[in-house]
């Protein structure tokens, strides 16, 4: 961590610093995420049709996974070592909560935008290539059709990275204040939601199936979202900072 970021003209403000370096931090890694995710798309599509009869599944779409649970893990490590930096630099623990809120929003977006962007080449590389092109088995997306249900659900895919990047500065939240037993024993109420929404919203099918339910589900996982992101502003304000003997 750079003690230039720290040392940055207070102009900016104690949010926006925050939400800078956790934004910057996220960067690195994607930039190397999103790489590796062309180079592995490209060879599996690739192998793909050379040993199937037809190609009729995104692969990309598979990717979905990665796009949460790599960021998710990076805030829990990012949160549990800036807040001692942080504080000592005296800024309030109500930067912290709200910086790194916006720093997460940003990340939905960045990690949202290069999924889109993805999923949507790979739906043009189908086409030129007259292949059929379905999000998953048993969900349809003809490659001529209007696009709707594929918006529908990358913004529905954004909101659940929303949720899972608040999750999981939740998670360092509740392991900073209450200890590794709390930590552990209260995975279900800070992971178990977005488990639920990444299930539901996965490809739209069942309760939140078609283009109306995943816009439903959508601002459903938005207002997770902001409960959750509640929690964790609670949770930072009453935060001790570890210290080392």
């Amino acid at each position: 961590m750079s003690t230039l970021t720290l040392d940055a003209p207070a102009r900016r403000g104690a949010v926006d610093l925050t939400a800078r370096w956790f934004l910057s931090a996220q960067l690195r890694v994607a930039k190397w995420f999103w790489a590796i995710a062309v180079v592995v798309s490209v060879l599996a599509i690739s192998v793909y049709a050379l040993v199937a009869d037809e190609v009729t599944t995104s692969v990309v779409a598979f990717g979905r996974q990665a796009t949460m649970w790599v960021p998710f893990s990076i805030f829990i490590g990012l949160t549990a070592v800036y807040l001692p930096v942080h504080v000592a630099s005296g800024l309030t623990r109500r930067s912290l909560s709200r910086g790194s809120v916006i720093g997460a929003l940003s990340t939905a977006l960045l990690y949202g935008g290069g999924y889109a962007l993805l999923l949507v080449a790979e739906r043009a590389t189908y086409a030129v290539f007259g292949w059929q092109w379905k999000i998953a088995e048993g969900v349809s997306v003809n490659v001529g059709s209007s696009g709707s249900y594929l918006a529908a659900f990358l913004v529905a895919n954004a909101a659940t990275l929303v949720v899972a990047y608040v999750s999981g500065l939740l998670v360092a939240a509740v392991y900073l204040r209450g200890g590794g037993w709390w930590g552990t024993l209260t995975l279900p109420l800070t992971v178990g939601p977005l488990l639920a929404l990444s299930s539901l919203l996965g490809w739209g099918t069942g309760l939140f199936g078609g283009v109306r339910g995943l816009l439903l589900g959508s601002v459903l996982a938005l207002v997770v979202a902001a409960v959750l992101a509640l929690v964790y502003d609670q949770l930072v304000r009453g935060a001790r900072v570890p210290t080392k003997r």
